[in-house]
């Protein structure tokens, strides 16, 4: 691996892999518009139209990945960026592991697998935020 690559990499795996997630679940959605009709999106339709679902999607993936790039430029506001959209990405899942709950209360037969995955993916992105939290802390106390 490049030294350049890695440079971007290290440490940021899974928020890069989450970038790419949304990304993708995005993609899902364009090619296949009934994924927004499963008990997952439940909350999510009720705040954005199901037929901006996947443009949201695409565009917080891609702000995310714009702020692991700032994080790699910039030590002042490459973190903050970075711990913002970790504690998105974590509502983000929430809202999807909420939507299951509530559907499984009122009617659902039974949890989907996905319900395990939502679960560890909020976890992961509230840890990031924690370690992007260093990272700001880390710059403060060495520029001071």
């Amino acid at each position: 691996m490049t030294p350049l690559i890695r440079h971007y990499l290290e440490g940021k795996l899974f928020e890069w892999m989450m970038s790419l997630g949304m990304i993708g679940l995005g993609l899902e959605i364009i090619l296949m518009p009934d994924t927004v009709n499963t008990p997952s999106f439940l909350l999510i339709s009720l705040i954005f139209p199901k037929i901006s679902i996947d443009a949201f999607m695409i565009f917080f993936g891609s702000l995310r990945i714009a702020a692991l790039v700032a994080n790699g430029r910039s030590t002042v506001y490459g973190p903050h960026a970075r711990a913002i959209g970790a504690i998105a990405g974590a509502v983000l899942w929430a809202q999807f592991d909420i939507s299951i709950i509530y559907s499984l209360k009122h009617g659902s037969d039974s949890p989907p697998v996905a319900m395990a995955f939502w679960f560890v993916f909020i976890f992961g992105e509230l840890y990031s935020a924690y370690r992007a939290a260093i990272d700001i802390r880390y710059h403060q106390q060495s520029s001071a």
